[in-house]
């Protein structure tokens, strides 16, 4: 029993210290939820309940100055300063506050009006078209531009279509690769067998036909011809001078 009691109470003092070091790192709701650990296990503990209420009186607080940072925020954005409102929202985010809230008011804040339109901070004269080119200046150097890339292309690509069409056009050069495969095959070794034991049965020589002729095997094309002529060879042998 003193072992077990001494393992919660180890546990206890490691859950307070893990507490405490949340709260003093600036999250009170996850140190909030370190000592209601604790209170499970220990309902009377004095440290956790103080530890409790001051997670409490901390996340409280936190909830409190943000919601003071979002007003700011959403003030500034009713006075169009977008920029420094957007600013506020990025920070209270990355404080670890409410980003859904946050992110309402980011849907407020309108989107830059074009790719090639200038940033401005809030409060800046809008005197740079007054000082440079006049509107739609630019846009005409861009469309000139494009229209420049766009005939560049065309020709590129009208040039290998020419070429080839042209490789196209050609009559194809036969490869000796090709040409080897067209070569007619060599008779085969079953073929030279039968032609030479056709000649030896017209010779007259039955015997030496028959021997020849047990060398076709039956996996070759030529076999059954080879059993036919074994056979004339076979009567030649046992009816001598019969054909």
């Amino acid at each position: 029993m003193d072992g077990a009691h001494g393992a919660v109470n180890d546990k206890i003092e490691g859950l307070l210290a893990d507490g405490r070091a949340l709260l003093a790192s600036g999250r009170p709701q996850d140190a909030a939820f370190v000592f209601e650990r604790v209170l499970l296990l220990a309902p009377a503990d004095a440290a956790a309940r103080a530890g409790l209420h001051a997670a409490q009186s901390a996340s409280a607080e936190h909830d409190r100055a943000f919601d003071e940072r979002l007003a700011a925020a959403k003030t500034r954005i009713d006075e169009g300063a977008h920029t420094d409102a957007r600013a506020l929202l990025d920070a209270l985010v990355l404080d670890g506050g409410d980003s859904h809230r946050a992110a309402a008011l980011l849907d407020r804040i309108p989107t830059p009006g074009g790719w090639f339109a200038p940033r401005r901070s809030e409060g800046e004269p809008a005197l740079a078209l007054a000082a440079g080119s006049p509107p739609g200046r630019s846009r005409m150097l861009l469309g000139a531009v494009c229209a420049a890339l766009f005939i560049v292309l065309g020709a590129a690509v009208a040039g290998n279509w020419k070429g080839l069409m042209r490789r196209l056009a050609q009559a194809p050069v036969p490869h000796e690769t090709s040409l080897a495969f067209a070569a007619p095959p060599g008779p085969r070794a079953d073929d030279q067998t039968i032609a030479t034991a056709r000649r030896l049965l017209d010779d007259g020589d039955p015997a030496r036909a028959v021997v020849l002729l047990d060398s076709v095997h039956p996996q070759q094309p030529s076999y059954p011809l080879a059993r036919q002529i074994r056979g004339q060879a076979e009567r030649a042998l046992r009816h001598p001078g019969a054909r």
